[in-house]
């Protein structure tokens, strides 16, 4: 590294100066305008080339090498986390206790408990309960010369040591207070003691910010593409702390890297990407949903807030939402994971920072290493001066392991199991019962009843090219009919819509009586589910061909069953096999998917302007399609008047559900 102040570094720019000094001070010679004439006459410019070169190289070298400028970013060190290092330095002892001072069995001693940490103006207030007690032990006796029990503050100056990249706190004063918090003063003594023994012991606290950078200098740059590491390896080499500040909340610390300000190469255009490519893509982002529910699983446990879980189960949502839509588009290319990573952990920044500040120093340091790492990846990003974020599965890691509480390898597994401590995490309660009829594959074999037959125009599932049937003669009969009661039969209908429409309320019934979803809104909620379920699927779980019984797949085959539930955005939460085979949990789980939507989100943000239930109605399916983001999209849509296509169908079905007349449901069906 040549630009960390280093020896090396330093001689070279010196050497170079002087270098550069002899070679402007030749210019101005005679000999050299001598051999620029003899050059210029012999055509020679070749040797002239490579003089200037090297004078400009010499003068000016982010000429040749890309200019930088310094990248500011700010850290906040929140209190709490302050706290904590406190806890681990000086609170050590049973119940976050200090003793610094415990002489002749306590004869002399000083006690502190109950640590708190603020600012005080420039300084820091680190505030706790204390008993002093000042005495000469001789021999096995103590003798007593003085006593205080009270309250203190203690205010300390920061300061940081750039050299070592350590925090420092220097104790220049205190105040006292008695046991009811009222301002007070304290004998000589007692003040001596205190300035003698405590100060002291508090000043050796340090916050070594080394390791957290040079574990920044090593995981960043793997974030980056082969012909971009080195120039990114670089960049990180020269991350120093400079400034601190002490803020409301927080100190503010200021981290200075010498980014290449040079812009990346233009793209060639965007061309299909070949196979080998999406599929690679599809497993990088597998490993990168797999990381942001990782992050997510590091503070669960914590005391997060409503609005915190709601704000993280949006992200999650949106984001899987997002590469749903850019993968059955064929807009799927390495950027959208980078804007993922970096929009990802702008939302999620505050509330990790907030809830991830307790535990042991190696705790507290892995993570404030993940903070710095993942703020500088993404400032990175945001330059504009690389081709992008390159988010692969050893990075992301490496990464993940400054969030492991302890040395266990993280998995980063993509697994469709649900995941309970998740959905309890998200507000989302119990598991959904998973008792009825669930297979691994998208079609089972199962005998016609007499009065049933194959649906007109059913055609073959993608997944018989993919997955074998499976057979539901395996299955208890039980089950076995708790699949063909929902398989529309050919003849008459009306017994199946009739069934169906009963367990449609039942589901939402279950729900409400388990939600907090206002009385007022519930009848609206009920007509909710019976018209999503329409535009969805006509009403329909599975459909015959033959003997063959294949569950409803939508045409980019991620969403199953009556509700339409995508098994990628709603991974962890619900179970895919049972979402396929088991209609009433399907029902259920779509009815789960309304309520958190409304509850979560529409009526939240329509406080002040209250939609009506026809506007409520059409935005809420449109977050149902298309996750939470969609509320604000829609209402911009329906101000505009520039309705999707689905927004148009399902505002038909919603109407017709509205008014009671759900007879038309056969038009779907039987086209009458």
């Amino acid at each position: 590294m040549h630009s960390d102040g280093s020896l090396y570094g330093t001689e070279r720019k010196r050497f170079s100066i002087e270098i550069a000094r002899e070679v402007l001070q030749s210019i101005h010679s005679n000999s050299y305008r001598q051999q620029l004439k003899g050059a210029m006459r012999s055509k020679n410019r070749h040797s002239l080339f490579l003089i200037t070169v090297l004078l400009v190289w010499i003068c000016f070298p982010a000429l040749l090498r890309g200019a930088t400028s310094p990248v500011h970013l700010p850290v906040s060190l929140d209190y709490s986390f302050i706290r904590s290092v406190f806890v681990n330095q000086v609170f050590t002892q049973p119940g976050e206790r200090a003793m610094p001072l415990n002489a002749g069995n306590g004869c002399a001693r000083i006690e502190l408990w109950q640590p708190a940490v603020g600012p005080d103006k420039n300084l820091l207030k680190l505030a706790s309960n204390i008993k002093v007690s000042a005495g000469l032990p001789l021999g096995n006796t103590c003798v007593k010369m003085g006593e205080w029990e009270g309250y203190i503050e203690l205010l300390q100056r920061i300061f940081l040591d750039e050299k070592s990249m350590q925090l420092g706190f220097e104790t220049v004063d205190f105040r006292a207070f008695n046991q009811q918090r009222q301002r007070t003063s304290v004998d000589r003594l007692i003040s001596d003691m205190i300035r003698t023994y405590l100060n002291p012991h508090l000043n050796q606290v340090r916050l070594d910010l080394a390791k957290p950078v040079s574990g920044i200098q090593t995981i960043v740059p793997l974030f980056f593409a082969d012909q971009e590491r080195s120039r990114v390896t670089s960049c990180v080499g020269t991350l120093k702390p400079s400034r601190l500040n002490i803020g409301a909340n927080a100190i503010e610390l200021d981290l200075t890297m010498d980014m290449d300000s040079a812009a990346a190469p233009p793209g060639s255009g965007r061309a299909p990407l070949p196979q080998p490519e999406i599929t690679r893509l599809v497993r990088a982002w597998e490993d990168w949903d797999a990381f942001a529910v990782h992050q997510i699983g590091a503070i669960m446990g914590q005391l997060v807030t409503e609005e915190e879980r709601d704000g993280i189960l949006e992200t999650l949502l949106g984001t899987r939402h997002d590469f749903v839509e850019a993968f059955a588009q064929g807009l799927l290319d390495p950027s959208l994971l980078g804007r993922q990573f970096t929009q990802t952990w702008q939302a999620l920044s505050p509330i990790l920072k907030k809830h991830l500040t307790t535990g042991p120093t190696r705790s507290l340091l892995n993570y404030l290493t993940f903070f710095i790492a993942s703020d500088i990846l993404a400032a990175i990003d945001r330059t504009g001066s690389t081709t992008g974020l390159n988010v692969n599965r050893d990075a992301l890691l490496r990464l993940a392991r400054l969030l492991s509480p302890t040395d266990a390898e993280p998995t980063l597994s993509y697994s469709y199991a649900v995941q309970p401590d998740l959905r309890n995490f998200l507000g989302l309660g119990a598991a959904l019962n998973e008792s009825g009829p669930a297979f691994d594959s998208f079609e089972i074999e199962l005998p016609e009843e007499t009065k049933t037959g194959m649906l007109p125009g059913s055609r073959k599932s993608w997944s018989s090219f993919l997955l074998p049937l499976a057979y539901a003669a395996n299955q208890p009969s039980d089950k076995t009919q708790s699949i063909q009661q929902w398989v529309m039969p050919k003849g008459d209908i009306n017994p199946y819509l009739n069934r169906l429409k009963v367990a449609l309320d039942q589901a939402a019934l279950q729900v409400i009586a388990k939600s907090k979803l206002e009385p007022s809104y519930q009848p609206f909620y009920r007509q909710m589910v019976l018209a999503t379920a329409w535009q969805e699927t006509c009403w329909r779980q599975f459909v015959r061909s033959g003997s063959t019984v294949r569950c409803i797949v939508s045409y980019n085959q991620t969403s199953v069953g009556v509700m339409q539930i995508n098994e990628r955005v709603w991974r962890g939460i619900y179970r895919p096999e049972s979402l396929r085979w088991d209609a009433n949990y399907n029902m259920r789980a779509g009815c789960e998917v309304l309520d958190t939507y409304l509850r979560k989100y529409a009526l939240k943000r329509q406080a002040g302007r209250e939609l009506d239930h026809d506007t409520l109605a059409r935005t809420l399916y449109a977050m149902y399609n298309g996750g939470p983001g969609q509320f604000q999209k829609f209402l911009t849509r329906n101000k505009n008047k520039s309705f999707s296509k689905i927004d148009q169908l399902f505002w038909e079905k919603w109407q017709w559900a509205s008014t009671n007349q759900m007879d038309k449901i056969s038009i779907c069906l039987i086209g009458r």
